[in-house]
């Protein structure tokens, strides 16, 4: 069955849309006049003409952004949760799962012209819905399966996982397969021997994030764990939930050794806090015009996001807007260069990248600097300001291999 973002159903669209506005074209001299049928006919062509149009606009920007992969998405039909079997990472035992979690095969991946899609040759993209059962927050996370975990060859192998972060509320989490061309970047590095195979698990921001019971006007901070908030656990969802629910749908590694993670702007300095506060979770991290001060929620922004601090027995809610609650130890404690110059390193690898002249350069230079064993921070900057992930396309190759290079799988 055709799905919304297919090829075939948009040519079923897009082709009757661009004849219908031809034959207004051509048409129009022809019904001419005064009349009802003329004023009827000319009615007709130019409703039809720009019903058409606009199906095909919206299909369009639909394709691009993913806002609705399936039938199911824009019809809100999929009501049953897939009973799956997992493996705990820390034993390797089979158990019952222990949340719902539904995976579903999209056509986002890469595909052969000419050829019917093969796991095998092209890699698959998957949809993953989570329950975050420790976190209470709910998300969809868009798994790219490189050609490699579908060959014989490959079956006994547990591949490294990479988690990318992107984006914010209005992303579906398909930036970094949508912008910043992720299938053709590991292929790229993987064809040419100089990156390993591996799976990549892209999940919006945590700004992005649903709890599942939220109230109203409140919203999960930063990539914090805020006690009192409702729906503030987004550090608990990608440092467990996430990860286990992985672990549950695919075959993954089974140590830190294997698992890295990286972000871009806002969600680059998420990533690097991960790995930090993280390191049995987390072996390496990739921060692309990352921010390693206090967590922002935006490029350029600051810990101040709007939330609410649940007030004391009688009291008014405290400090609107802080996510420290008025604590300056707690603030420090989020503080990444406060924590490089102040609390042992932790035994993680991570890629300060930015532009050469963009504004995050002095960042990351001064992040690097400080590090020492047994951390290790690595400092690349790239020709020009790329600004967004579109622009770090070209150099997505680059980063890949670092990844590559600092994690390993089994």
């Amino acid at each position: 069955m055709m799905q919304p973002i297919s090829a075939g159903f948009l040519v079923l669209v897009c082709a009757p849309a661009a004849a219908c506005l031809v034959a207004a074209v051509v048409l129009w001299p022809r019904f001419a006049g005064r009349g009802v049928r003329p004023v009827a006919a000319r009615a007709g062509l130019l409703l039809g003409a720009q019903a058409l149009l606009t199906a095909s606009v919206v299909l369009l920007v639909n394709r691009y952004f993913v806002f609705y992969a399936t039938w199911d998405d824009l019809l809100g039909g999929s009501t049953t949760n897939a009973k799956v079997r997992q493996v705990q990472p820390s034993r390797g035992v089979e158990t019952a799962a222990s949340g719902p979690v539904h995976r579903v095969t999209t056509a986002l991946g890469p595909h052969r012209r000419g050829h019917h899609r093969d796991p095998a040759e092209d890699g698959r993209v998957d949809r993953l819905d989570v329950e975050g059962v420790r976190s209470g927050l709910d998300a969809q996370a868009y798994v790219y399966l490189p050609p490699e975990y579908f060959r014989p060859a490959y079956a006994s192998r547990r591949l490294p996982v990479v988690v990318l972060i992107s984006g914010g509320p209005s992303d579906t989490g398909t930036a970094w397969l949508r912008q910043a061309g992720l299938p053709e970047a590991a292929g790229t590095a993987t064809g040419a021997g100089h990156a390993q195979p591996m799976i990549y698990a892209m999940v919006r921001s945590v700004r992005g994030l649903v709890p599942a019971r939220q109230p109203r006007g409140v919203r999960p901070a930063g990539c914090l764990d805020l006690p009192g908030v409702a729906g503030g656990q987004a550090e608990t969802f990608l440092s467990q939930d996430l990860p286990l629910a992985l672990s549950t749908a695919y075959r993954l590694p089974r140590t830190r050794a294997g698992w890295g993670v990286a972000g871009f702007a806002a969600s680059g300095q998420c990533a690097a806090r991960l790995a930090m506060l993280h390191s049995d979770r987390f072996a390496a991290a990739a921060s692309l015009n990352g921010r390693f001060g206090l967590p922002a929620d935006g490029p350029g922004g600051g810990a101040r996001t709007v939330v609410r601090i649940k007030p004391r027995a009688g009291g008014p809610d405290e400090a609107p807007g802080d996510p420290y609650g008025g604590s300056e130890a707690r603030r420090l404690d989020d503080d990444l260069m406060w924590r490089l110059g102040h609390l042992p390193p932790p035994p993680v690898a991570v890629l300060a990248a930015a532009g050469a002249t963009g504004p995050d350069a002095q960042t990351a230079a001064r992040f690097a600097a400080l590090a020492r064993p047994p951390m290790r921070v690595d400092k690349v900057l790239v020709p020009g300001a790329p600004a967004t992930l579109a622009g770090w396309r070209h150099d997505l190759p680059a980063v890949l291999e670092w990844l590559s290079a600092h994690v390993r799988g089994e």
